[in-house]
């Protein structure tokens, strides 16, 4: 599986507010405020899927073993 592939598959998997407040942030470009006016959360609560979010992200990502490696 490529790290993209891998990355796609690690987001599918979190929960809906946790993958919403990634998207938001990092493809579509939105700031916290808007993210929580958005979403209807406080702009700490962003905050804090997010952190959640990406830990996650980088465990699943870092656990996938990727084709053609030379590790």
């Amino acid at each position: 599986m490529t790290e993209s592939a891998a990355m796609w598959q690690a987001l599918a998997a979190l929960p809906p507010r946790r993958r919403a407040v990634v998207v938001l942030r990092y493809y579509e470009g939105l700031s916290e405020r808007e993210i929580a006016d958005l979403l209807g959360i406080a702009p700490g609560t962003v905050k804090s899927q997010c952190s959640a979010a990406l830990r996650s992200l980088r465990e699943r990502v870092e656990c996938q073993p990727t084709t053609g490696s030379t590790r």
